[in-house]
């Protein structure tokens, strides 16, 4: 990349492509809707690129390799999912010929654990061009990120036994009592088929191409203020089976994405001494759309996503951080969507460093994410190397 000044030419350390990047994150499974998750990453799309001094029309890619570990799913008060509590009227009045009327007993089953780990192994593959002509002293950009994607999944549940409550009399005739027991462990029977079919198509590793993402993007760099304008179509392009717990693909429908991210060099110079030498800050907010998967019948709700980030250049370095949130704004509809309407909030911080190799149009960008604050979520840790190149 070319530097306006000379003091600046270690600014470069990210290419003209990674303006384009700030506004399309690289497409790691984020997490609610079906399935706990929604399409958008869980990792924050800034790192040191929003540094980068100029734009350069021409072709641009960048390639990442992002590890995820997924060690909890949120349910929708933030503490690990599991199967809930239940009080079982028992339906005593037929087996007892109606001496102990359905109802008069019940069965009482605590709550029980999940234990779930999954981990991903993910390479994300972006190309595209940025248009010599500009429009609205802007140039438009055209993208596609095709991820391709491995994942590994362990699940297991497990609820105690229900107990009977209130406690038989004693008194009561030989054969009723002996009637209240075997609905009582019918019961329990139904209830652990249940908890273990929750396992069924869990214990999964499925590896495949994911959902391919298409964007278009107007980026304005005027000074130190950078726009970058647009949208992005996600394709159900990716390996997808319903009866399936992991899969590469989100399911057989679209979502859209329209949003804006802006940075702005506070003091691009690095010859002086001030607190703001070198550092840029930026803010990116995008809304989610999406349309019902046909194969399930499920919609997910939209979703609002907001990132904000800061990094501070020194000489072929970049050093910084960025925090986002993702929230759903509208409730998943369809079949087995939950009353509560099972909105997804999660979010997410983490530091990058990035490299700019020396005369060379090309760098590396290293980021490592948390998650926190997740509700109806899966949580996740992700450890993400992203090179990228200009041509």
């Amino acid at each position: 990349m070319r530097a306006s000044a000379p003091q600046r030419s270690s600014v470069c350390f990210v290419l003209n492509a990674v303006s384009v990047a700030a506004l399309l994150a690289t497409g790691v499974s984020a997490h609610a809707g079906e399935g706990f998750k929604l399409r958008q990453s869980p990792i924050g799309a800034f790192g040191g690129e929003m540094a980068a001094p100029a734009d350069n029309p021409g072709f641009f890619g960048t390639a990442s390799l992002t590890l995820i570990s997924i060690d909890r799913i949120a349910d929708g008060s933030g503490n690990d999912l599991a199967p809930a509590a239940r009080t079982i009227p028992l339906a005593t009045g037929t087996p007892t010929g109606g001496a102990v009327p359905s109802g008069t007993f019940s069965l009482n089953v605590p709550a029980g654990t999940i234990k779930f780990k999954q981990t991903q192994t993910q390479i994300n593959l972006v190309g595209g061009y940025l248009t010599e002509a500009t429009y609205g002293n802007g140039r438009i950009a055209f993208a596609v990120n095709l991820p391709i994607i491995k994942q590994s999944r362990t699940y297991s549940a497990s609820q105690p036994l229900g107990t009977v409550s209130p406690t038989p009399a004693a008194t009561l005739p030989a054969a009723a009592r002996g009637a209240i027991t075997a609905v009582a462990t019918a019961t329990n029977n139904q209830v652990q088929a249940g908890v273990a079919a929750t396992a069924n198509g869990q214990n999964e590793s499925p590896s495949g191409i994911g959902d391919t993402e298409l964007s278009l993007v107007w980026l304005s760099h005027q000074g130190p203020l950078k726009v970058a304008a647009g949208a992005s179509l996600y394709v159900p392009t990716g390996s997808y089976d319903k009866n399936r717990g992991p899969n590469p693909g989100f399911g057989n429908f679209y979502t859209l994405r329209p949003g804006v991210a802006v940075s702005y060099a506070l003091n691009p110079s690095q010859s002086d001494t001030s607190w703001d030498s070198g550092v840029t800050v930026a803010g990116r907010v995008s809304y989610g759309v999406n349309t019902k998967n046909k194969d399930t019948d499920y919609r997910s709700g939209n979703f609002l996503y907001l990132e904000g980030g800061i990094t501070k250049v020194s000489g072929s370095w970049a050093y910084g951080a960025n925090l986002l949130a993702i929230q759903q704004v509208t409730d998943d509809t369809g079949t087995g969507a939950a009353a509560d309407g099972n909105r997804l909030r999660n979010r997410s911080f983490g530091p990058f460093v990035s490299y700019k190799l020396p005369g060379k149009d090309a760098g590396f960008n290293l980021h490592y994410t948390q998650n926190f604050g997740s509700r109806n979520s899966l949580v996740a840790r992700a450890l993400q190397l992203r090179f990228i190149k200009a041509w």
